[in-house]
């Protein structure tokens, strides 16, 4: 049986060079490269590298997918522009880990699980995350607490109560693009989501808050703006950020994505908040559907006569789309006798057809097989 496995590399803050490029060759034959990308995939074999050797030496982020139920996004940050220590109590054993090199923090994500094999296929997925990065680096943090839900549920050395969860983010009720689709890679469980967005405040976005950080920037010394301008010139990597970072210092407002005064609940009390909201979605949409079907029943009644006659016209057609089409009408019909308390009769005609076509071997199956046939 043949395997699938994918990896993505992406290059964000700088184009690859030369001599990078040339050492990707050497981990393998079949590499898909360009200046700031690298595809391998597997369907026999196995990569040579170490994935996380190769993030930190030349890449800024990471995509493996496989077909035996592994998920995992890894993040290259600069250590001068995160602090690890607010980033460790998202860590859950052999799932999330933190980790330092020498210029850079680490953040694995790697989710397995057996309920997500299947043949999922990597082509651009990561295209639709690069910008989960960029929101690390501003102190949006809900990747982490996304990826905490995952693991947690699934780590068996996570005592669900005892589990406590970890700082809670903003603005987890309204989830970015970017981090749907990271929801949709991991299979997140969007009861569980809704459990945990309860307690997460609304706050301001990165992007709503550019414009009054703009207003801030006439506080710099001229001095301070003079230096960061020749710093943009001579190309400096993530100084948008860096001067973001500064102008907050100014404000005296730190960016919002913390509730740190919030009660923090264990995993037990999150999974029975996510059962209480599954029930209580299953009975919307019940009631929803209730409501549609009646809805098109009463639009469907005062035609009731003309349906009977496509029922017949249909049958008497003698061809297979058609007899799907009559049993499709005999359905509403159906909806519509017993909405009107008329079943009995319905029955009546159905047994009428029953005995007037029973040579029609393919209406008489549709029937029984549509659980309209009435004995």
């Amino acid at each position: 049986m043949s395997t699938y496995q994918y990896y993505e590399f992406q290059a964000l803050d700088r184009p690859l060079t030369e001599k990078e490029q040339d050492y990707i060759h050497t981990l393998s034959s079949r590499v898909q490269l360009n200046r700031t990308q690298a595809i391998f995939l597997y369907n026999y074999g196995d990569f040579r590298g170490q994935p996380q050797q190769l993030l930190d030496k030349c890449f800024d982020i990471m995509l493996y997918t496989a077909n035996w139920g592994s998920r995992q996004l890894m993040f290259r940050l600069p250590k001068s522009l995160i602090n690890p220590v607010e980033l460790e109590p998202y860590q859950v054993a052999d799932s999330i880990k933190i980790s330092t090199t020498e210029q850079s923090v680490i953040i694995d994500i790697n989710i397995f699980e057996e309920d997500l094999n299947g043949w999922t296929d990597g082509e651009g997925l990561l295209p639709r995350m690069l910008s989960l990065r960029d929101d690390l680096l501003q102190g949006d943090y809900r990747i982490l607490y996304l990826g905490w839900l995952k693991a947690a549920h699934l780590c068996e050395d996570c005592d669900p109560e005892t589990c406590i969860e970890p700082p809670i983010p903003a603005n987890l009720h309204n989830l970015s693009n970017p981090l749907k689709a990271f929801v949709d890679f991991v299979e997140l469980n969007q009861d569980l989501i809704e459990a945990a967005a309860q307690l997460s405040p609304q706050c301001e976005t990165q992007s709503d808050s550019i414009p009054k950080l703009q207003q801030i920037i006439p506080q710099l010394s001229e001095q301070e703006r003079n230096d960061f301008l020749a710093r943009l010139l001579q190309g400096e990597l993530n100084l948008n950020l860096k001067l973001t970072q500064r102008l907050r210092s100014l404000s005296q407002k730190s960016t919002p994505q913390i509730l740190s005064d919030s009660p923090r609940r264990s995993l037990s009390e999150l999974l029975t908040i996510a059962v209480e909201l599954n029930h209580l979605r299953k009975q919307k949409e019940k009631q929803a559907a209730k409501q549609e079907k009646v809805k098109k029943i009463q639009e469907l009644a005062p035609r009731e006569s003309k349906i009977w006659e496509q029922v017949f016209h249909e049958i008497g057609c003698k061809q297979v789309k058609a007899y799907d089409r009559a049993i499709g009408h005999l359905l509403n019909l159906q909806d519509i006798a017993e909405y009107q308390g008329k079943l009995p009769e319905f029955q009546a005609r159905v047994r009428q057809i029953q005995e007037d076509y029973k040579n029609l071997r393919g209406v008489m199956s549709r029937l029984q097989d549509a659980h309209l046939w009435q004995d």
